[in-house]
């Protein structure tokens, strides 16, 4: 059967390409490079193939079956480890980018942002591996942070881990990133935070987390104005808007029903990639809609 539909397989590599022109990635890292393949058209097929949620082997096998080297002018479909080379010396930093270069195709501003964790499953070790070690605890997950727009459903911003890093300390780093475009920010207790609260006031960011009940260390804090700066907080909290966090949760259900819930690299920092990425392609899908909707609106 034929997985894939000409226009639709077509408008997301024209996505792709936006979004490298946009980012400013170059085809070739150096002149001497081979043209055959190039970045962007690498880059589509890693992103396309976490859309289909396969394998390397499998997806090779279908791009074959579909003709795709017709559309991308190619002369032959690349083997699946170029594909995989590719994943694996690419910076993750490079997919990070793409995946914030997204806003710039809607003209995203005064945006509402949600920040949640999330976590992805990884298939190696297996079940029977960890038997086979003695019951030794092993990470068996990727843990994701995901900047979600709550209004277009988009993921700003993307931080992976393997380690056991809380996931706050991201929270500062991806506001700072997207602080040109946000307005107000929202989250779960586990940023209360004085500390991202006042970064984002700084930034002229409204920020609503609900209060924790702290126990207040006479040695850490000034009492007065530690009670002083929590009664402001509290002031500005709004439950009615922090509410629409909600939504971040519904887009971290959406992209892993998609894409799967899972990913199959056995190196951490491939693990963290593989995610990146998977967060990419639920961009672009969710992009070539959003235009869609735009299109038909201005017809009628």
């Amino acid at each position: 059967m034929n997985v894939m539909n000409g226009i639709k397989v077509n408008g997301f590599y024209q996505l792709v390409e936006q979004l490298c022109f946009v980012s400013k990635i170059k085809n070739t890292k150096h002149y001497h490079s081979k043209k055959m393949y190039g970045n962007i058209k690498l880059t589509f097929l890693a992103c396309y193939m976490q859309k289909l949620n396969v394998s390397y082997r499998r997806f090779v096998e279908i791009c074959v079956e579909n003709n795709m080297q017709r559309m991308l002018c190619l002369k032959r479909i690349p083997h699946f480890t170029t594909i995989q080379k590719f994943v694996a010396r690419t910076p993750k930093d490079l997919f990070e980018t793409l995946v914030r270069a997204c806003k710039k195709l809607l003209n995203l501003k005064d945006v509402t942002g949600a920040i949640d964790g999330t976590g992805f499953s990884n298939t190696n070790p297996s079940h029977y591996y960890q038997k086979r070690i003695d019951g030794a605890i092993v990470k068996n997950y990727t843990k994701t942070v995901f900047l979600t727009d709550i209004n277009t459903k988009l993921i700003l911003g993307v931080e992976t881990q393997s380690d056991h890093t809380h996931e706050t300390t991201h929270f500062k780093p991806m506001v700072k990133q997207l602080a040109s475009c946000l307005k107000t920010m929202l989250a779960d207790k586990g940023y209360d935070s004085m500390s991202n609260r006042k970064f984002c006031w700084k930034n002229g960011i409204d920020v609503h987390i609900p209060l924790r009940q702290h126990k207040i260390r006479m040695d850490r804090f000034d009492n007065q104005q530690f009670k002083k700066e929590r009664r402001k907080a509290n002031q500005v909290f709004d439950k009615t808007i922090y509410n629409q966090r909600a939504l971040a949760e519904t887009v971290n259900s959406a992209i892993k029903q998609t894409l799967g819930g899972f990913v199959r690299a056995r190196l951490a920092s491939n693990q963290q990639k593989t995610v990146t990425i998977k967060a990419l392609a639920y961009n672009i899908e969710r992009i070539g809609r959003t235009i869609k909707i735009k299109l038909w609106i201005q017809i009628q």
